[in-house]
């Protein structure tokens, strides 16, 4: 895997507080940045992914594309029982 190396200005009270963060868990700086890297790209990608969601099923719920409640609750409840219902089979609302 080809690496690159990255400068960054930080307050000093920050970079010896990661320092200490990461040497805690016996991290050194490289292996520790890159972690941080790694969970920040994720976290990103999972918000971005949210947001599409989210807009996505607000277009549904102004298209009428929605199940009562109460219909929710019946499926549910029917779960791990010998009439246990599907949410396809559920005629529109």
């Amino acid at each position: 895997m080809k690496t690159e190396v990255i400068r960054a200005r930080v307050p000093e009270a920050l970079k010896r507080d990661f320092e200490a963060a990461a040497a805690a868990r016996g991290w050194d700086m490289n292996h520790a940045i890159r972690q941080l890297m790694e969970q920040y790209v994720a976290y990103r990608k999972e918000t971005d992914l949210r947001r599409i969601e989210t807009f996505e099923a607000l277009e549904d719920i102004e298209a009428g594309h929605v199940v009562d409640g109460d219909r929710v609750l019946d499926w549910l409840s029917s779960w791990g029982t010998n009439d246990e219902s599907s949410p396809r089979n559920w005629p529109a609302a």
